[in-house]
């Protein structure tokens, strides 16, 4: 997959920037999982951990825009522009509850599975 280089540097930027945010919530340094994306954003008055969170959503999706092929039909639309970054992660931290099963996935991956099924194209 040409998203998983792209992924990778963007994850160690980020957590080499905001060590601060994993040390305060004591997770692992390697943990990329969903559980504990979900874990380090769903604190709104870590200030941080958000600029974390919103960063690494960013990051997944310009990866997706920039690996997906040119003649492929877009899969992710975020059609309602006054959508705030907030409020697409409290739908996010919502349907993580709901689907638990994939908490044990990579963070990226999940994410995907999230815009893919809530922000279809039509």
């Amino acid at each position: 997959m040409k998203i998983l280089p792209a992924l990778l540097a963007l994850i160690t930027s980020i957590i080499c920037f905001s060590h601060s945010a994993y040390a305060q919530k004591d997770l692992p340094a390697n943990d990329a999982s969903t559980a504990a994306f979900v874990e380090l954003c769903k604190n709104p008055n870590d200030e941080q951990g958000r600029i974390f969170c919103f960063g690494f959503g960013e990051g997944v999706y310009q990866s997706y825009l920039v690996n997906r092929s040119s003649n492929a039909k877009r899969s992710i639309c975020f059609s309602n522009k006054s959508e705030t970054r907030n409020e697409i992660l409290q739908k996010f931290l919502a349907w993580n509850v709901a689907n638990p099963q994939f908490n044990q996935e990579s963070a990226a991956q999940t994410l995907m599975r999230f815009f893919m099924q809530n922000y279809p194209c039509k």
